[in-house]
């Protein structure tokens, strides 16, 4: 029999990899722009009403909801005889194109509203198609550590992009001009980077040799008793509640911009662009502890500590709070990475329907939060919904712990 770490050291590299960095790239990029960025554009820009862009919102990420309706799709039909493949080629291509047309068109919030729907539905699908597709490959922890290594190093990668372009491009944050230019800057950006997904590949990573060899617990997403209705009920609510600090996120550079000044704001992005190595690195230390320690003592740990970061958020100065914000990203990554390796664990057969059903939870938590706190922002501080989010954060902890996975 051949053991874990001896079948990892028979991997193979393969344009996988690079595919994974490169979409998640785009795909992180596009959305810290329209989460980050794009409320200043809305809020201190063209003054819109909360209300109406809280409606929008609502009707937007209510795509979110069908990633269990899409991973299912791309479980039962194949294009061309592939699985995954076609499916990330054409939502991929879809989600950058969209994009360039929401760059001319932000003005009018209707037309933006129907531009974000579809931008929503063609990332959905990416993201849907690319995780299965890592699901489908990955037959071990180890492989399936290493894949997802990769697709936070992306995410990493696109967190850092935007606030680049940001930087150089905006000189003069209430020019609509200089908005444009930044969305069809980044979105011709993509159009590259997605030019490596035709030659993306389903093949397993491991060679069928050592399949026939591998111990039947070094697969993942058997079925076990751990594997019951109440263990998929307290994982997808401890889910909801892992991502509902969502809550302030949408107002939340707004209010920076309020609170510490134009001058004080630019140099806080300045700082941003250094953002990815941080990211990278807590990517590295996520992926270390998930080897050192179980996810779920990794996610109990942390979620305390970051809870308090974010009620420092409000009461510290600007240099204090920069570093908290770093900390504060820091920690969030490594506790994604370990949610996400942690709800894999929960997979019956070969079909990944579970792994996005569970995950679906998150996006459940968006649709509702998201514009929630968009909608509380038109009549309570950011600091109340910094509170309230930093709460719920918390409350996750208590299905996290009675689950025995």
């Amino acid at each position: 029999m051949f053991k874990s770490k001896k079948l990892a050291s028979k991997t193979y590299f393969n344009v996988n990899y690079v595919s994974y960095i490169f979409i998640y790239l785009a795909y992180s990029s596009i959305f810290v722009i329209l989460n980050n960025y794009f409320p200043i554009l809305f809020f201190d820009v063209l003054d819109i009403n909360r209300i109406v862009l809280a409606f929008i919102q609502f009707l937007a990420y209510s795509v979110l909801l069908l990633r269990p309706v899409f991973a299912s799709i791309t479980d039962k039909y194949k294009i061309n005889g592939y699985q995954r493949k076609y499916y990330i080629i054409f939502s991929g291509y879809s989600l950058a194109i969209i994009y360039f047309f929401m760059g001319l068109n932000f003005t009018n919030v209707f037309v933006f509203g129907l531009l974000l729907f579809l931008v929503y539905i063609s990332s959905t699908m990416l993201d849907v198609s690319t995780k299965s597709l890592v699901i489908d490959i990955s037959p071990t922890n180890e492989i399936k550590k290493k894949n997802f290594f990769f697709i936070f190093v992306g995410e990493a990668l696109g967190k850092f992009f935007p606030f680049i372009l940001f930087f150089f491009l905006i000189n003069d944050i209430y020019s609509i001009g200089s908005w444009k230019t930044l969305i069809i800057c980044s979105s011709l950006f993509f159009m590259p980077l997605l030019s490596i997904l035709p030659f993306i590949t389903e093949s397993n990573q491991l060679k069928t040799q050592d399949i026939e060899g591998v111990k039947d617990a070094d697969y993942i997403g058997l079925n076990s008793p751990s594997n019951s209705k109440f263990t998929l009920i307290l994982l997808c609510i401890f889910v909801f509640l892992a991502f509902s600090d969502v809550i302030f996120a949408f107002p939340f550079f707004p209010y920076l911009l309020n609170k510490f000044g134009h001058n004080n704001f630019n140099l806080f992005n300045f700082i941003l662009i250094f953002y990815f190595i941080i990211s990278i690195t807590s990517s590295t230390i996520g992926s270390f502890l998930i080897e050192k320690s179980k996810p779920k003592k990794v996610i109990i740990i942390l979620i305390p500590i970051l809870g308090i970061i974010y009620l420092l958020y409000p009461i510290v100065p600007f240099t204090f709070f920069t570093i908290l914000y770093f900390l504060g990203c820091s920690l969030g990554t490594i506790i994604n990475l370990n949610i996400s390796v942690y709800i894999m664990n929960y997979k019956k057969g070969s079909k990944s329907v579970y792994f996005h059903l569970i995950a679906s939870f998150r996006h459940l938590s968006t649709f509702i939060f998201l514009p929630l706190g968009t909608l509380l922002s038109n009549y309570i501080a950011t600091e109340y919904l910094i509170i309230m989010g930093t709460i719920l954060l918390n409350l996750s902890l208590l299905p996290l712990i009675l689950i025995n996975l």
